[in-house]
């Protein structure tokens, strides 16, 4: 398993169609709503995070935690936030410089792997915010630590996450309509999948992705200092996990 947050990266690079809406920078008209006040962002599937759970951002300084693409990071700078983004794909970066560029606003943009060191001083963001992508990489504990590490007291964190069980199932290759059981938990596909499966996600260009439990995201999070304060549930719409439970779930926290 040698570099494969480099392999995961270079997926991400070239990543197919099913996830392609991940990839989409905002239009220069949503940006200009989002100037204008309003404050649309996904973070988990289809739904918008609850208004609530955001500080006022104006001046804040925050983090988009491997966030890249175009998407909520110039929303964040839309309303005045100082965003600094991260990401491991470099085409998600660039899509991050080209809003930028476009729409004429400043933004710290990082390559960074989110399994390593964060490459941050401590207490430097009231809020992180990091939409469904600790899934791409194999231990999450560190992160954690390193959230807890560069976030100031009383500082927000949204983070979203697959659930577990999601990684129990792939389409029935007799019947795409319907899932089948083939692995165990913990998932690792390095591990678990076949040579055959292997090879068809590399076809795909669909990046590999590691199951992590209840205990690993949400003890984790609480383990490395954060008190969650509210959580959602939520889906792709459309997809074939839809028709049998929600993949997602987001949640937010506060840093004691």
């Amino acid at each position: 398993m040698n570099n494969y947050q480099e392999d995961i990266a270079k997926t991400w690079d070239n990543i197919n169609e099913c996830l392609i809406d991940k990839t989409k920078a905002i239009s220069h008209e949503d940006f200009m709503r989002a100037k204008a006040g309003e404050l649309e962002i996904s973070l988990a599937g289809i739904k918008t995070v609850p208004k609530e759970w955001f500080p006022d951002l104006k001046g804040k300084n925050i983090l988009a935690l491997a966030c890249g693409g175009g998407q909520q990071a110039p929303v964040f700078a839309a309303h005045g936030a100082n965003v600094t983004v991260t990401d491991f794909s470099d085409n998600q970066l660039a899509s991050e410089t080209y809003v930028a560029e476009r729409e004429k606003y400043d933004i710290n943009i990082v390559k960074a792997d989110m399994s390593k060191d964060f490459p941050f001083l401590d207490d430097a963001f009231d809020m992180i915010f990091n939409p469904i992508s600790n899934c791409y990489i194999e231990s999450i504990q560190s992160m954690w630590k390193e959230c807890a590490r560069v976030i100031r007291k009383n500082g927000v964190l949204m983070m979203a996450f697959v659930k577990e069980e999601h990684f129990m199932f792939e389409p029935d290759y007799k019947n795409e309509d319907y899932l089948i059981s083939r692995h165990s938990l913990p998932f690792n596909p390095y591990r678990d999948l076949s040579e055959e499966s292997k090879k068809k996600y590399g076809e795909e260009h669909r990046p590999f992705a590691f199951s992590h439990s209840l205990t690993e995201q949400i003890g984790g999070l609480i383990e490395a200092g954060f008190e969650i304060t509210n959580i959602y549930e939520d889906r792709d719409g459309g997809g074939l996990f839809d028709k049998y439970m929600n993949s997602y779930v987001a949640v937010r926290a506060i840093k004691k």
